[in-house]
């Protein structure tokens, strides 16, 4: 409508009725509204103002349109139009009828006007375009069609009820708990009331209660009188997806299972199934199989019936994620075929034959690959009966597991004890022989006539053994503070810049002219007072056996000691050299205690094979993890991570 008011407003040459546009939108809108607020009959009404619009645009004097002569075949189907909407959406022929005589009316007045009122018939030849006959032809064959639907609407509905009152009395008689009821909606069809319309005898015998006594009543209400307030018979009613729901009444030692059927658009039956015996029965079997099941699981077996030519006839086998297996799977299978090696096979079917002929027990170990990893199972075989054996098989994989790992702790206690044997014999050697180059060089020194040279280098010598032999009692010292466990960790705050400078300056003055080393600092934050909370003396002790290590193994090149942040909630302390590095196959070892990789520089040198051991441990109780990447005769780095615990000063610039 508001289409055809733009178009008459804008369109040049237009026939034009602006007031038959606005009055058509009016209805049409008016229309709209009774639609909305649940007033069909309104706009159902509205098309009785049909031929106020035709008079408007085809007949008055106040808009420009072709005389009416030419223009009563529009009337007339907008006359038909109205009637079609009148049969689709309303039920009452007496409207129908007078919209029929209006018609007539209107298409009679119309041809008044036109002044071809009485001769209609001599004027529209042929007759079948007289509109009259038009109007009247249509009105008749609908009008008779629809009579006739209506009669076998009718004729349906007779049956329908007379279907109706045999299923209620089939409804009243069943051994069911029937319940039926009526949804009350609004003008927007939404449901506002469920009422008991009717229940059958066995509801009433069931929950004793008469019908007059439920009848009208609110549905919510009875049932939770019924159920104690158990069951939601809206939600069960409305919203319940499958139909089929159970319920549990215990103050009446039952159980129902509801079926809800939906008849109708305001019809719904309730439909409880005594479903008691078969829940207890039910309950019974599944405390059996619990108990049962209890019983099985305390077995730690399996069990098989195989007879003697190797066919599985029966088993037992608790539920576990260890085996997902089903009957048809095993029951009829032979051992030839469910999996086991083609030998393992032959020799399962030997000791079935052993048994069966001698009444022997047989004993197999044996490994079986499953969806889970593979497990070692140890299988008995024993005698049934003359045709078939017994096999119980039960996992050993963890006493296999755990006799492995003894013995390989065996091992590794036996290799432990025979390096520290070896260590201490060899530490008198490693302490005898720098004290006796310290005592000896000592007496030397007294000598008057010693030249001044030389008597330096005998104090060098002194000095590097002094402190080769501390080196040794503090990794010993150290070594027995971690074996019993009493080392404690003391937090504090701890300037890294400080520390490492006090180590390089520990180490750098004192590296032997024989090697050409430098060692460099890498500091990530160059602030004096940054830090953060740690142990510094476990940190310092950690840092300088890396270090020392470094040197050791480095002859020409570069010692770098420093560290780098991570998102500023780990700090990572590096130590990297370029010295001989480490075999691929001793990386094992590296961390071994006693243990020293034979190289050419142990081979000239003491040591007691504890120094990695003692960081790694300091490293771990600091809180991180010691780890190392090595390259043969390019070198090695090491390097570790531990927690930035109340850091200061630890923002830095980047340029």
């Amino acid at each position: 409508m508001l289409a055809i008011l733009i178009s008459h407003l804008f369109v040049p040459n237009a026939t034009l009725c602006l007031i038959c546009d606005f009055l058509l939108l009016a209805a049409s809108v008016l229309s709209v509204v009774c639609v909305l607020n649940g007033k069909n009959n309104c706009a159902i009404n509205i098309v009785f103002l049909t031929p106020v619009f035709i008079y408007g645009y085809y007949i008055s004097e106040f808009s420009a349109h072709l005389p009416p002569v030419e223009t009563i075949h529009f009337s007339t189907w907008w006359l038909i139009a109205g009637l079609v909407f009148l049969y689709f959406f309303s039920n009452n022929d007496g409207k129908i009828l007078l919209y029929f005589l209006l018609s007539i009316a209107t298409i009679g007045f119309q041809l008044f006007i036109a002044d071809h009122l009485l001769d209609s018939f001599s004027y529209f030849d042929p007759i079948v375009t007289n509109p009259f006959f038009v109007f009247l032809a249509f009105f008749l064959s609908t009008f008779y069609l629809r009579r006739h639907f209506n009669h076998a609407i009718d004729r349906l509905k007779d049956a329908l009820q007379r279907q109706t009152v045999s299923l209620n009395r089939v409804i009243q008689n069943s051994p069911f708990l029937i319940s039926r009821i009526s949804a009350e909606r609004d003008e927007g069809g939404n449901v506002v009331r469920l009422a008991i319309d009717k229940v059958n005898n066995a509801f009433e015998a069931a929950f004793k209660l008469n019908l007059h006594e439920v009848q009208g009543q609110d549905a919510h209400y009875v049932f939770n009188l019924i159920f104690k307030g158990k069951l939601d018979v809206n939600k069960t009613v409305l919203f319940s997806r499958k139909g089929i729901s159970e319920i549990q009444a215990p103050h009446i030692d039952k159980w129902f299972k509801i079926h809800v059927i939906n008849p109708s658009y305001n019809l719904y039956y309730l439909i409880f199934e005594d479903i008691t015996k078969v829940k207890k029965k039910m309950a019974e079997l599944e405390a059996n199989k619990r108990r049962y099941k209890v019983l099985l699981e305390a077995i730690p077996d399996i069990f098989f019936v195989i007879d003697k030519d190797g066919v599985y006839e029966d088993f037992v086998i608790k539920e576990s994620d260890l085996f997902k297996v089903e009957d048809a799977n095993i029951i009829g299978s032979s051992i030839f075929n469910t999996g086991f090696p083609e030998n393992l096979a032959n020799k399962i079917y030997a000791c079935i034959q052993n048994c069966i002929r001698s009444n022997s027990i047989e004993s197999i170990e044996y490994s079986l690959n499953t969806p889970n990893g593979t497990f070692l199972f140890e299988m008995r075989l024993a005698k049934l009966n003359a045709h078939s054996v017994i096999s119980v098989a039960r996992d050993i994989t963890k006493r296999k597991t755990a006799e492995f790992k003894l013995e390989k702790a065996l091992k590794r206690a036996e290799e432990s004890d025979r390096l520290k044997s070896a260590f201490l014999a060899n530490l008198s050697h490693e302490i005898r022989t720098p004290m006796n180059i310290i005592t000896n060089f000592t007496r030397m020194l007294s000598d008057a006539e010693m030249e001044q040279s030389d008597r330096l280098e005998l104090t060098d010598a002194i000095t590097e053994n002094g402190k080769q032999l501390l080196n040794m009692i503090d990794n010993t010292i150290h070594l027995s503070k971690i074996e019993t466990e009493a080392i404690e960790v003391k937090h504090s705050f701890c300037r890294i810049n400080g520390l490492l400078r006090d180590i390089y300056n520990q180490y750098a003055p004192h590296i032997p002219d024989s090697k050409d080393v430098r060692i460099r600092m890498n500091l990530d934050v160059h602030n004096p007072e940054f830090g953060f909370s740690t142990d510094n003396q476990l940190l310092k002790e950690a840092l300088m056996i890396l270090l020392d290590n470094a040197v050791k193994y480095t002859t020409k090149g570069t010692v770098t000691i420093g560290y780098e942040m991570i998102r500023n909630e780990y700090i990572k302390f590096v130590v990297a050299d370029t010295g001989i590095g480490i075999p691929k196959e001793e990386s094992e070892n590296i961390f071994s205690r006693f243990y020293r990789i034979p190289n050419s520089i142990n081979q000239t040198t003491s040591g007691s094979g504890i120094g990695l051991p003692i960081a790694q441990h300091y490293v771990a109780l600091l809180g991180g993890e010691l780890e190392f990447d090595s390259t043969l005769e390019q070198g090695s780095q090491f390097w570790f991570s531990i927690p930035f615990s109340d850091g200061q000063g630890y923002m830095k610039i980047v340029s």
